[in-house]
């Protein structure tokens, strides 16, 4: 963790990105947001382990390269367009990263997330890129809701905050 952190402190992000906190992966970080850790994952965590794994044979290469498959189908999941050939290329990486996972950890079965990931593919295909339908924007909601002070009475909080002009 020591080298993940100290390389990035070393990295200029470009501005659009949010840079994920110094101190994540400890218990006085906590949790980290869905975007932290995909700017983790994506990021950070390739800059450090292509570095420090370069020159290796054996378990650590594969292990990277199942990584660097799984990083490869996360960033082209998320971009702002889509494209068939784009589709195909995920659907690869993440066929790739499954097997690998298959093969590195036979004592541990594919979960139900590994098998949603397959499925993503058929989602880009059919609706397009996936921040116009992602969870984020609902996530937002769902956070206000959840800090709005109610106490314990449902329904009650709504009907005096929003007021709706009648339809005559």
């Amino acid at each position: 963790m020591e080298v993940v952190w100290s390389d990035m402190k070393k990295t200029q992000l470009p501005s659009w990105i949010s840079p994920a906190p110094q101190n994540w992966g400890t218990p006085a970080r906590g949790k980290l947001s869905a975007d932290n850790w995909r700017v983790v994952c994506t990021i950070h965590l390739p800059i450090t382990l292509i570095w420090l794994w370069r020159d290796q044979g054996g378990r650590k290469r594969q292990l990277l390269e199942n990584f660097m498959d799984l990083v490869t189908a996360v960033r082209l999941a998320n971009m702002r367009v889509s494209s068939p050939d784009q589709v195909d290329a995920y659907e690869k990486s993440i066929f790739r990263y499954a097997r690998g996972i298959q093969t590195l950890f036979p004592q541990h079965p594919l979960r139900p997330l590994h098998h949603g990931a397959l499925h993503i593919g058929d989602v880009l295909r059919r609706f397009g890129p996936v921040h116009s339908h992602g969870a984020a924007h609902y996530e937002r909601h769902i956070g206000f809701l959840r800090r709005v002070n109610i106490n314990n009475k449902v329904g009650v909080y709504f009907q005096h905050r929003f007021t709706f002009a009648s339809l005559d």
